[in-house]
Parts: structure tokens; C-alpha cells; sequence
């Protein structure tokens, strides 16, 4: 079994500040865009990002594959480090993955996230995740580093039963192949659900480092409507609570998941074993006020209010 992540401890085995965490945790943070976002806006991760972000570019069945390859290969020359989503229910079959995967292999794609897909009736015989990963295609093509997905809040197209068995499945073929693999979860609005999820998980034998999706700083109202599409369920009533109600929901300007990342840290923070190893942004097209307060964070110009329980960036 690989090493557990490194944990954003001292040396000496004293416990770090809660601030120190919050940091370790934000220090090499990813983003998410689209294929689209990537093409209409030239130079926004080099003018808001740091050099080797990785920038992770979601899988459109609608949209010629093309564009990601295209939108690999500009983020690329802007620094970037892209890792472009498989879904497997939208390949046809091994030969369509091996396409797929060289054309990216071929631009210095080197890591990718594998899912199942949120698509009705799969395109052919890659029905899951671990078709795409036994199929041996990642491996040939040079695929150093593959993220799966990790549903702290369940999903909406399988059930727990089938989630849990996943895991095991993949936690098995990362170690036998020797595989980089780390779970990518769902974005969520509260810490509770996840850092729960995290230790039953790592109880029922999980060795997977955890990077935690968190929602950028787009509107609630926005959130709102991606979380119950995405199956985000108990933490919808934090953000409600957060955001003063249904009616607030639709005139707040931004969210901001200080609350969630600072309960993240606390838990970091009082279990060395925890596997949560960094954040995830969702920014849903507001990717430059998203890296903005990131780095922002990352570099310590924040202040913790813990009597709110929230963090204000003081820079």
C-alpha cells in the first residue's frame, strides 16, 4: 500500500495552527472550466492562476473532442498543467479510448480524471470507471497521475451499495498497478458530510489521498441549482442557512466556502490519519475572483473570525 499523503503537521509532530492548515490545504489548488471557458478567455489562467495549476477541463458528450484537445494544449502554453475528463459512458470502446487518450498524450497530457458520466444510455462497452482503468489504454499511453471520483454526499445515478464496491475496486487496482490515484469529490457546502464520508471510508480500508471539491465564488442562486442537479444534498440546507434563506439565495452576488474549507481544517487538524489532502474549486465561469481569493488564502492573507467561523482575507 502507497504512503498516506503528506499532512500539514510540523516536523516535530506538534499539531499546526489551524491557519497553517487552512494554507496546507489551499497551496496547489485545482480549478475546474470548460472546453468553452478555456477558448473565450486567452490568457485568464496565466493572468490569474500559478504557474502549473492544474485545471481540469469537463467532458461535454455534445461537444467535438476536439475542443478539449485544443483547450489542453492552450492551457499548456499558458503554464497550466490540464487534466481533461474521461467519461466513460461517452467513449464507445477501447479503441475510441486509445484515440482519445493519445491525441492528448501527444499535446503533454499526462494526468486525466476518470468518471462514469452522468449520461443516460452509455455510448458502448465502457460502462464504468474501472473499464476505462483495467482497459490498460492509460498506462500505454503515458498517463502518470489519474483522478477518480469521490461522492461524499452520494450520487444520484448509483447507489451506496454500488459506490462503496467502487472504491474497494479501485483502492485494489491503484495498488496492484502501482497507479497514482486520488478520489476528486463533488462539491459540497458543508465540512461535516464530507469529513465524516472521509472516515468511514478510510475505516472500510480507503488509502486514497482526498482532494475536496468546494464551490467558487459564483452566486448561491447559481450553486443552488447545480447542487440539486449533482445530488448534493444535506449540505443545500447549510447553504441556505448561510445565505439567509430561499429569499437571499436569489440576491446574493457570491458565495464564498471559507466556512466549509476553515471546518475542513479543523478536522485536518485533530486527526493526523485524515486523508482530506487539498481543494478542488467549482467556479461555474467566475474562475478568475475564484483563483483571486485562492491564492490569496493560500498565501496566508486571511484572518480567522472564530466567533463567526469564517475567514476574511485581509489583503
Amino acid at each position: 500500500m502507497p504512503n498516506r499523503p503528506n499532512h500539514p503537521f510540523s516536523s516535530a509532530g506538534d499539531v499546526a495552527d489551524v491557519s497553517d492548515v487552512v494554507r496546507a490545504l489551499t497551496i496547489g489548488f485545482s480549478v475546474e472550466m470548460t472546453p468553452r471557458d478555456v477558448r473565450r478567455n486567452p490568457g485568464l489562467c496565466e493572468e490569474s492562476m500559478p504557474e502549473g495549476t492544474r485545471v481540469y477541463t469537463t467532458f461535454l458528450p455534445r461537444s467535438p473532442f476536439d475542443d478539449t484537445v485544443k483547450a489542453a494544449m492552450s492551457l499548456i502554453d499558458q503554464g497550466m498543467r490540464p487534466v481533461p475528463h474521461i467519461a466513460a459512458r461517452g467513449v464507445a470502446d477501447e479503441a475510441e479510448l486509445d484515440r482519445m487518450v493519445g491525441e492528448l498524450a501527444d499535446v503533454g497530457v499526462r494526468e486525466l480524471l476518470v468518471i462514469a458520466g452522468s449520461i443516460g444510455t452509455p455510448k458502448g462497452t465502457l460502462t464504468d470507471t474501472m473499464r476505462v482503468l483495467r482497459s490498460g489504454v492509460l498506462e500505454r499511453r503515458g498517463i502518470t497521475r489519474v483522478g477518480v471520483a469521490g461522492h461524499p454526499e452520494g450520487s444520484p445515478d448509483i447507489d451506496a451499495d454500488a459506490l462503496d464496491t467502487a472504491l474497494r475496486e479501485k483502492n485494489a487496482f491503484a495498488a496492484e498497478a502501482g497507479c497514482e490515484m486520488y478520489l476528486l469529490t463533488q462539491f459540497c457546502f458543508a465540512a461535516h458530510p464530507i469529513v465524516a464520508w472521509e472516515r468511514r471510508i478510510r475505516a472500510a480500508g480507503n488509502w486514497l489521498p482526498i482532494h475536496v471539491g468546494l464551490p467558487g465564488l459564483t452566486s448561491p442562486k447559481t450553486l443552488l441549482k447545480f447542487g440539486l442537479s449533482c445530488g448534493v444534498g444535506p449540505s443545500l440546507k447549510v447553504l441556505r442557512k448561510q445565505t439567509g434563506g430561499v429569499l437571499s439565495l436569489a440576491t446574493t452576488s457570491a458565495y464564498y466556502p471559507d466556512q466549509t474549507l476553515l471546518g475542513l481544517a479543523s478536522a485536518v487538524r485533530s486527526d493526523q490519519a485524515s486523508l482530506i489532502s487539498g481543494v478542488h474549486f467549482f467556479p461555474f465561469g467566475a474562475t478568475a475572483s475564484t483563483a483571486d481569493w485562492a491564492k490569496q488564502i493560500a498565501d496566508g492573507q486571511f484572518q480567522i473570525d472564530d466567533r463567526q467561523e469564517r475567514l476574511a482575507v485581509t489583503a
